[in-house]
């Protein structure tokens, strides 16, 4: 909520300070300075600087992941935004469904069903997460989120 409501503030500041930056600024284009004028611009000006500052400290874990990911390009590493689940992805991909029934400790029928389940088809149990998804035109990621979310309600049910 806190979040919501500083967004908003935020941008309504930032809205009207650039009104105001801008037309005193075209005043003083126009040759028409005045004190109260360079005042108000000077002012604009600093609640600028000061909503700026605020702004990026409060961000500051954002920027140092944009800083990461914008030296990344120019580096040439590989660019990822949700580097987490990227690697969980790449470490999944070629993992057979034996190897995936090991990893997640399920047992081949309840891979089996999470996959029936959810419409996906494969030929052995030495096929690949990535020729799976491959072959049945969805998204490595989904079918992982599958599996996890296949997982999560099987221990939350034996929880119980």
């Amino acid at each position: 909520m806190f979040e919501v409501i500083y967004k908003y503030l935020l941008i309504l500041l930032l809205i009207v300070t650039f009104i105001f930056l801008s037309s005193t600024g075209i005043l003083f284009i126009f040759g028409i300075v005045d004190e109260s004028g360079l005042f108000w611009h000077k002012f604009f000006g600093i609640v600028l600087v000061v909503s700026a500052i605020i702004h990026t400290i409060i961000k500051r874990k954002k920027l140092k992941k944009l800083t990461k990911e914008f030296i990344n390009i120019f580096s040439n590493k590989k660019v990822s935004l949700d580097h987490d689940m990227d690697l969980l992805i790449e470490s999944l991909e070629n993992k057979t469904i034996k190897e995936i029934c090991e990893i997640f400790n399920l047992s081949f029928e309840e891979f089996n069903k999470v996959f029936q389940d959810n419409k996906i088809s494969f030929s052995s149990k030495e096929q690949s997460l990535k020729e799976i998804s491959k072959d049945n035109s969805i998204k490595l990621f989904s079918i992982v989120v599958m599996i996890l979310d296949y997982k999560a309600n099987k221990d939350n049910n034996s929880i119980k």
